[in-house]
């Protein structure tokens, strides 16, 4: 014999469907994250609370009451959200995210559901809203971006950590290799001033340079003293002139 629903108690209900949440057990991230817009966090967290309530309160609700009341409910807790959200579907660019994730997501929460048992979306409520109280983004005119579809099986990728140990080695090859090619540089250059004919010739010419630079120098400090010498001589005769003027 079937269980005999309990008088529908409304004001019970609507506590449950209004709780403020900051955990959601509800939430398959496997399943669910393709409706969370990541760039409205307030769509988000309507699509959040929208799969909390499905799973606990409609649920819960629904074992001990007509499931017809329930989901009427839960309909009227999202039209409101959506009223909200989208001033009674007035502002074009929020009503055009909200049907492709809200509206959405509500239909992918019934897929496993058997069709005689599914709660059913009703869009009730107005379509009107004062044009003076929208905002200028609801119809700028700029396309609405929409940030992913609908896989039927989202597909993730492994991303792989590089090891830190390669970074290291390869840096410590780098330094190895860019000091084996400055010694070997060098070796080749010290090679070539040595025993190459080009060092031997180098050298020769600096060699030269050095001895010629002697010579000068020699040659400057003989035509010095020279002339010092001269100098000397011519002085000494002046004297010897002016010692004998005086002694006649």
């Amino acid at each position: 014999m079937a269980k005999p629903s309990k008088e529908f108690d409304k004001g019970k209900y609507y506590d449950m469907l209004v709780v403020i949440r900051g955990i959601f057990n509800s939430v398959k991230e496997d399943e669910h994250s393709t409706y969370l817009y990541d760039n409205d966090h307030v769509l988000k967290n309507i699509a959040l609370y929208l799969l909390q309530n499905y799973e606990s309160a409609y649920k819960h609700c629904k074992m001990d009451n007509n499931a017809k009341d329930c989901c009427n409910y839960l309909n009227k807790w999202l039209n409101e959200k959506k009223s909200l959200y989208t001033s009674n579907t007035k502002c074009n660019s929020h009503n055009v995210l909200w049907e492709h994730y809200i509206e959405k997501l509500w239909e992918k929460m019934q897929d496993d559901v058997v069709e005689d048992d599914r709660c059913n979306r009703d869009t009730f409520g107005p379509k009107y809203f004062q044009e003076k109280w929208l905002s200028p983004s609801c119809s700028n005119g700029s396309p609405v971006e929409i940030q992913k579809e609908f896989p039927e099986h989202p597909s993730y990728k492994k991303h792989e950590c590089p090891s830190a140990v390669a970074p290291t080695s390869s840096s410590c090859k780098t330094v190895l290799t860019t000091t084996y090619v400055v010694f070997g540089i060098l070796l080749f250059s010290m090679y070539l001033l040595r025993f190459s004919s080009v060092g031997m010739k180098l050298n020769n010419l600096i060699r030269g340079k050095k001895i010629k630079r002697r010579n000068m120098d020699k040659e400057n400090n003989d035509a010095f003293i020279s002339e010092n010498d001269s100098n000397m001589n011519s002085l000494d005769r002046r004297f010897n002139v002016i010692y004998n003027s005086f002694q006649n």
